[in-house]
């Protein structure tokens, strides 16, 4: 980059950089005064903070040293005034109502014909949930699945040495390929692949241990999990926090067309909100993805089924 070119970059970073620093201070500053601190405000200043410092960490060398120095003195600033907020949402005080007198009430009083049933259970329910949960060295396809034909959360956790195979296989033989995933909720999974189709809403990880995911969404979150590779597509910016040798790649085109634009490699890591690389994530190419992985069927044996899946898996 020629000295010219670099003071034009170096302008345009310091108004952008300013402009979403004094966003964030004022935010962390308004939540200090709340009442109330919500998770999900938390959360999306963590997420601010962090696409802060990775803006910080890409523009290294590309802006004056000092420039940088002052930047990350900020940067430290608003980290330490989100501390205070975190601190503060849990020592905030709950709400108490004040002990009041008895009053004498007329008994006998009929209930109204109206009156909610003493048993919520048997309310009907809109919506429900489905899950895959409870197995070992066990291929789950669709036709593990119960049949709806409304949008349901899906849940897979407990596994270990299995591969879960959702992906549609264009032929028509999968009778519950039509089935709309609205969101994915996965926890404690070992030595297990998910290929998973697109879905329009969230994916929630927790726990994982040398696993292999493919799938594409809306949102991404993983926590607390190691030795992981995610092929993804995705629309927003995917965050890792407590997580150690996780690698992302895109989505495989070989086992699905996505039309999402994907931000796979735009990673937040909460553990790290520093201006250097996350030591927790790296890049992944998609060289060992092959059609094979898709050619999985229910009646293979256990060394077939074995041998498949640690060849998707990351190396231990």
């Amino acid at each position: 980059m020629s000295d010219e070119a670099k003071w034009s970059f170096s302008q345009s970073f310091s108004v952008r950089f300013h402009s979403s620093r004094l966003d964030l201070e004022a935010r962390i500053n308004d939540a200090k005064s709340n009442t109330t601190i919500s998770e999900e405000l938390l959360q999306d200043l963590s997420i601010e903070l962090a696409r802060l410092v990775k803006s910080l960490a890409d523009a290294t060398g590309s802006i004056p040293r000092y420039d940088q120095r002052q930047y990350e003195e900020q940067v430290t600033a608003l980290e330490i005034a989100l501390s205070d907020v975190k601190r503060l949402s849990k020592q905030k005080p709950k709400f108490a109502f004040k002990r009041t007198a008895a009053t004498s009430t007329p008994k006998n009083i009929p209930k109204p014909a109206t009156a909610f049933p003493e048993n919520l259970s048997t309310l009907p329910k809109s919506t429900t949930n489905l899950s895959l949960s409870g197995c070992s060295y066990q291929l789950l396809t669709w036709e593990s699945l119960p049949k709806s034909s409304l949008p349901e959360d899906l849940a897979i956790q407990d596994l270990d040495h299995c591969i879960v195979n959702l992906i549609p296989s264009g032929r028509g033989s999968a009778p519950h390929s039509t089935l709309q995933i609205s969101a994915l909720h996965i926890q404690n999974l070992a030595d297990t692949v998910l290929l998973l189709p697109p879905i329009e809403g969230s994916v929630l990880i927790h726990d994982l241990t040398r696993c292999t995911i493919v799938v594409g969404c809306h949102q991404y979150r993983m926590h607390t999990s190691k030795n992981v590779d995610v092929y993804l597509a995705v629309t927003s910016d995917p965050v890792i926090e407590h997580c150690s040798g996780v690698r992302f790649g895109g989505y495989p085109s070989i086992l699905g067309s996505t039309a999402i634009p994907s931000k796979h490699h735009n990673v937040l890591d909460f553990s790290h909100i520093r201006s250097s690389p996350s030591p927790h994530w790296s890049t992944l190419d998609n060289d060992r993805v092959s059609s094979k992985w898709l050619s999985g069927n229910l009646a293979m044996t256990r060394e077939v089924l074995d041998a498949t899946r640690e060849n998707m898996l990351p190396e231990s």
